[in-house]
Parts: C-alpha cells; structure tokens; sequence
C-alpha cells in the first residue's frame, strides 16, 4: 500500500497538472460534471469504471447518487478517497478495488453507469462493456465518454511536459457504442464539449450479449 509520504506527492502531483490544465482552458471538474450531466436524469446506484483520481464518481455524488467506483489501482483509488474527502463526497462512494471484467454484483443491480476517459486504456474493452451491460437494469444509463482530438493533444502537451508518454489504444466511445447497440441497447444522447466526446445509451430490453 502506498506509503502517507508518496500519496502527499502523488496527489500534490494531480493538483498541480490540474491547475496546467486550468491555465490552457481545460477545467477537470467541469469536464466531469457536463460528462455527467450529459447522462440526463440519472438514478442510482451508480456504477463508475475506472476510478482514475475520482473526478466522475465525485460528479456523480454531486448529483445524488451513491456510487460505485471500480478500478484495479489501489493506491489511485486511496489518492481519489482523499479527493472526494477533501470534497465532503467521500460518504456518498464506495471505492471497490477489482476487475471491471468481473463485477461482484447482480444483474440489473445498477440504475447507471458511465466510462469516462478509460476506454483509451483498453485494448479489448469487450469483457468490461458486456459485464457493465449485465449489472445495469432495464431503462438505466449508460455514458460512454473520452477525449477528443483537442483533448487527447492537449493530454498529450501535458505528459509531454512532464516527461511522461499518453498511450492511446484504438477503444473510442463510438466503437463501444458499436458493440452494444442492437444487444438490448439504444442511443440516446451524444454531445460534445469541455475536450469530451460523449455518447449515451439507454438499456431498452434483457437480450444477452454473445462473449466474443
């Protein structure tokens, strides 16, 4: 587990590169919160894949809902505690720390759920779509969202400063959207803004999705 000296760097580190992003026009929060809001009325509990630093599952807790966060990091989701503490969120999510391939939950258990500039991490988002598709329950949302071209540059300028590489895999929301729609799935939304493209589906009907 992290130790209390390397989270005060690491999450001093996500606070900084926030406050870059901030200066070039980009603001994280705001971002996550038109994500979000994108989804429409949202009911609970809500389901976040991949935590990141906690910035959509605290734009959920915003709105009212309990959430679920999955990621496999622990020591990001300990830094994204501290951050929705430090927000008075940190009672309305519950960090859980696994494979979002395979999800401790029932079916239809989720009233929403949303992956939020992870799909660019995945190089087969398959088994995480179809386990998202199976906790959600008939009429929930799902929001599929990541950077656009301006926002995937702008990362890239940002990493680039620190010394770091942004790696890019061939996942987009639209190629999720693809997989899913016409399994029990319809598209519902689709707006662009704050460096996000963001796609909405709304689960319409119980129809499996066939493991590839």
């Amino acid at each position: 587990m992290i130790d209390r000296e390397e989270m005060a760097r690491r999450t001093t580190a996500f606070l900084v590169r926030t406050e870059r992003y901030a200066s070039l026009g980009f603001d994280r929060s705001a971002a996550a919160d038109f994500v979000v809001a994108t989804g429409g009325r949202l009911s609970g509990p809500a389901l976040d894949i991949g935590t990141g630093k906690g910035l959509t599952a605290m734009a959920m807790a915003r709105r009212g809902l309990e959430v679920v966060s999955v990621d496999p990091d622990a020591e990001e989701q300990a830094i994204a505690f501290l951050l929705a503490a430090d927000a008075g969120l940190e009672d309305h999510i519950r960090f859980f720390r696994g494979d979002a391939s395979v999800l401790p939950y029932s079916e239809d258990h989720f009233g929403c759920a949303a992956l939020v500039d992870v799909l660019h991490h995945l190089q087969d988002p398959g088994p995480a779509l179809e386990e998202t598709a199976r906790v959600l329950r008939p009429s929930g949302i799902l929001i599929l969202a990541d950077f656009s071209r301006e926002g995937f540059e702008l990362v890239a300028r940002v990493h680039q400063e620190e010394g770091r590489t942004h790696l890019v895999s061939g996942a987009t929301p639209e190629s999720a959207a693809a997989f899913l729609l016409g399994t029990g799935f319809e598209l519902t939304a689709r707006r662009s803004g704050y460096m996000h493209e963001v796609i909405v589906l709304t689960k319409t009907a119980e129809k499996e999705i066939s493991r590839k």
